[in-house]
């Protein structure tokens, strides 16, 4: 009677109406070609190649499982190839068309169109790579590679940039981030201590060499003192007559606090308890001590006997001063042919990103405009905060 038919959808209960009425019809023909596909959807399932497995659970499992009937219907009715096709390549088939529908059309694309683009003898290699290793093992090396490279990018922001450089706090940021990326030390060492005692120290060495080695007492530190060790990353090796274990122990400091007489007493400290711990002794233990920082002082430098930083070697012990100048490069090195090979480049806003994402937790304040609040051991002085360590 008013004549509003032409503006129903700007009037809200009949605009509610319409959205329900389309949602009713779409639903409605959605169950009907669903149900239409259902004697496929047995079919491929005793073939086992139905990429789902049980009964949707949710709501949103259950459309997404529609859909994906739907359209694959549509394939196996207007391909003739598809039902044609062994069964491995209709599995390999209904696959891709899930991971289109339920994640991202464009990735899929992406993989398909970097894969058939590839020249013949390109793929040739792939097929045969593919015969000895699996697809996922290749994503995954090549995976790490570029992770760490972008770890290396990341991390040389932190500790050479002069904001992040000054903000980072060493036991609470620093320390934390390399503990978990303990290949900058070396493939062959694992993690045995995190900021532990020498006792803790002792009892690591233990599990290694054997449980009928007693640990008792606190391990005397040479100053009467208890000594904490950053990191001690183990390695065994086996020889012919007996076991061989190399300990590294890694001392970290703070980018702003350079290696000088002071740091190169602590961590000759630490060395010099282990030399004189009778525990030790004659259990076929190599001990490499690091002490590292972005740059060393005048006395550092004279103490060093060669290009590597070493500054005592005597018996069982050697002690090093290094950079983390040095250790990116050392590290940068050992990736580079398989960089070239991946033909990948490493951007620094990327890799602070990628930092970023992995260590939050680790660097809050740490990208501030402002200096953050320091914990327990950074709010002294760095020789004081040395000292108690």
């Amino acid at each position: 009677k008013e004549g509003t038919v032409d503006l129903a959808e700007m009037q809200t209960p009949v605009a509610a109406a319409l959205d329900e009425a389309q949602k009713v019809i779409k639903d409605h023909f959605r169950n009907r070609s669903a149900q239409e596909a259902r004697s496929f959807v047995q079919e491929w399932k005793s073939a086992q190649i139905y990429p789902y497995a049980g009964e949707p659970v949710t709501q949103i499992e259950q459309v997404e499982r529609q859909v994906f009937d739907i359209v694959a219907l549509n394939v196996a009715r207007h391909l003739p190839e598809f039902g044609e096709a062994p069964a491995k390549n209709k599995q390999f088939q209904l696959r891709m068309l899930r991971q289109a529908i339920e994640r991202s059309p464009e990735d899929l694309q992406l993989i398909l169109t970097e894969v058939l683009n590839l020249p013949k003898r390109k793929r040739d290699e792939l097929a045969g790579l593919l015969q000895d290793v699996s697809l996922s093992s290749i994503i995954s090396s090549a995976k790490i590679v570029a992770d760490r490279l972008k770890f290396l990018t990341g991390l040389d922001a932190v500790l050479f940039d002069d904001g992040p450089k000054q903000r980072l706090k060493e036991r609470s940021q620093l320390h934390r981030i390399i503990a978990e990326n303990c290949w900058l030390f070396g493939e062959e060492f694992s993690l045995s201590v995190d900021d532990r005692s020498l006792t803790e120290v002792l009892r690591a060495h233990r599990k290694i060499l054997g449980e009928d080695i007693v640990i008792d007492a606190p391990v005397k530190h040479i100053s009467q003192s208890k000594g904490i060790v950053d990191l001690m990353l183990s390695k065994a090796t086996r020889r012919h007559k007996a076991n061989e274990v190399t300990h590294l122990v890694v001392e970290l400091k703070r980018p702003k606090v350079p290696v000088d007489s002071d740091e190169i007493t602590q961590i000759e400290k630490y060395a010099f308890s282990v030399a004189t711990e009778e525990r030790f002794k004659g259990v076929g233990v190599q001990w490499i001590f690091w002490v590292i920082s972005d740059s060393y002082g005048a006395y550092a430098a004279q103490r060093m006997t060669d290009d590597g930083g070493q500054i005592h070697k005597k018996g069982n012990i050697a002690i090093y001063v290094k950079t983390w100048a040095q250790v990116l490069d050392e590290n940068r090195a050992r990736l580079q042919f398989f960089q070239e090979r991946l033909e990948f480049q490493a951007d620094k806003g990327e890799s602070l990103k990628h930092l970023l994402a992995r260590h939050a937790k680790y660097l809050d304040g740490v990208f501030d405009e402002e200096p953050a609040s320091t914990d327990g051991d950074a709010e002294m002085p760095a020789t004081e905060a040395i000292a108690v360590k």
